[in-house]
């Protein structure tokens, strides 16, 4: 239809008579008769359209209906209107650790204020322990059924699987903080302030953390290996860029060694197995990796908080760097000065340095590959005081860790004071984290967009547009990953240091 709106504007009293509609019994034919049993004058039905639409039933069979889904609310017809009532107050007690419908011969009443909280709202509803195999824990019995307790000692409150998945892409997506998500559950849970909901949002966002941590560990496959979760390596939970060169993933075996211009070229991409003449430079920049790495100053964190009372849980598993040894490197460090020749960046750099008062986090260092926009493993880290070299060093290095390099550009705004002193800066990180290439193989350059401001006569040296293999490379793709990450920062300036390291993961983990 060209004009979808003035169409359906004809038919407006259509629809507004089948909305009163559903506010009544409807037909008195259809729905004089439970649904279930077929008992006469039924005055029950689910307030959730979705379970058995408009039809009604007597108490008993509605809530037998509900054993599978105790989280709906329902509606009794009381000769005016319908009126909401709980499935707790109708009757509806859950069993666990037995199939739905079963009893349980020595069950454990769990505490009267038991709650569930899911996308229809935050409901008590009465609970049932099995007590039959005592190797079964209660946190345990009730991941069972998909519920997720935000303890695991005496759980009290739980929370649905799905509405912790549907508030996970919500935050990473539109990043809705946790406060808002849970107030909308209230307000569906009861609008009219009379008889609020029982207050769960700490408890909430223990879940939603808990959560995250264990589905990126169930994501790397850390549920099938024997070292379990204390087996995790650095960097393990992070998903890797794929079409950036990574040996031994994405690289034909004895990529290194290989004659290109030799090969037919049938077989150009056919895996090596025979040692061969090492690459011709012609082929090369197949295999260089771009790196971008930026800083970002609106990602603050406010001194609310310690890492004593809001530990990071999974320090450097994912796309942040270790927190001990980072914190540990740059107490050395903390006393450098660094200096810039160029005009530029002098203003910048004392601009970064005062907006500090009462900041624990500055904002975030990152590195990203600059072609494909993905974040690196440990790649991100906290910044205390401005851009100092000494953060980015760690974050370059800690993104560079492990991993088998034949050529290296990175994209740097700042590339032309950065460049100096790489080499020397290396020197003071730790044996592991130094790069094992030539100088030769490793070139600085500056985003197209950022290079303007810089002196003239150094444009050339570090131009993306002058240096042979980079193709259409501009090295801004960091830029626009931090705008994704940015509407984070109302939620996040105000969080513990363990609960902005696990927000961010999450999603950068997203973005990737």
């Amino acid at each position: 239809q060209d004009f979808p709106m003035l169409t359906w504007a004809e038919h407006q009293d259509e629809y507004l008579n089948e909305m009163l509609r559903l506010e009544g019994r409807g037909y008195p034919v259809i729905h004089s008769r439970c649904g279930g049993c077929d008992a006469a004058n039924p005055s029950f039905r689910c307030a959730q359209q979705t379970c058995y639409g408009p039809s009604l039933f007597c108490q008993n069979c509605i809530v037998e209906h509900h054993h599978v889904l105790p989280t709906h609310w329902i509606q009794e017809w009381n000769g005016r209107f319908f009126a909401r009532r709980s499935l707790q107050s109708l009757g509806l007690v859950i069993q666990l650790g037995h199939p739905t419908g079963y009893g349980c011969p020595n069950p454990l009443k769990a505490n009267k204020g038991f709650v569930v909280i899911d996308t229809t709202g935050v409901h008590n509803i009465d609970v049932n322990f099995c007590q039959c195999d005592g190797n079964i824990k209660k946190h345990q019995q009730l991941m069972r059924v998909c519920w997720w307790p935000a303890t695991a000692r005496d759980p009290q409150t739980c929370a649905m699987f799905g509405v912790v998945c549907l508030f996970q892409i919500l935050n990473c997506l539109g990043k809705v903080s946790t406060h808002d998500f849970l107030r909308s559950l209230e307000l569906l849970t009861n609008n009219d302030g009379l008889n609020p909901p029982p207050d769960r949002r700490c408890a909430f966002r223990h879940i939603v953390r808990q959560y995250w941590t264990v589905l990126m560990m169930k994501r790397a496959g850390r549920g099938h290996d024997s070292s379990g979760v204390k087996g995790t390596r650095h960097g393990e939970l992070a998903l890797q860029c794929r079409a950036c060169p990574q040996d031994g993933r994405n690289l034909p075996e004895g990529w290194d060694k290989v004659n290109w211009d030799a090969m037919p070229e049938d077989l150009r991409f056919v895996n090596v197995m025979k040692p061969f003449p090492r690459l011709t430079a012609a082929h090369r920049y197949k295999y260089f990796l771009f790196l971008a790495k930026d800083c970002n100053f609106r990602l603050i964190n406010r001194n609310v908080g310690s890492i004593g009372k809001d530990p990071v849980i999974g320090d450097s598993f994912g796309f942040f760097v270790n927190y001990t040894d980072y914190t540990k490197f740059l107490s050395v460090h903390v006393t450098e000065e660094e200096m810039s020749n160029c005009s530029g960046f002098q203003a910048m750099f004392l601009a970064n340095k005062k907006r500090v008062k009462g900041l624990c986090m500055t904002g975030v260092g990152g590195v990203t590959c600059a072609r494909h926009n993905m974040w690196q493993t440990n790649g991100i880290g906290d910044l205390q005081l401005g851009e100092r070299f000494c953060n980015m060093d760690f974050i370059v290095f800690s993104a560079l860790l492990n991993t088998i390099i034949f050529y290296l550009i990175l994209s740097y705004d700042i590339a032309c004071q950065y460049s100096k002193n790489f080499w020397k800066w290396m020197e003071s990180l730790p044996s592991a984290m130094r790069l094992g290439i030539d100088r030769s193989q490793v070139w600085f350059k500056v985003p197209n967009f950022h290079l303007p401001p810089h002196i003239p006569g150094f444009h050339s040296p570090f131009s993306f547009h002058y240096m042979w293999g980079a193709g259409c490379t501009h090295g801004e793709t960091v830029e626009q990953n931090w705008e994704f990450s940015n509407g984070a920062v109302a939620s996040t300036k105000m969080m513990g240091v363990g609960a902005r390291h696990a927000t961010l993961e999450d999603i950068f983990a997203f973005h990737n």
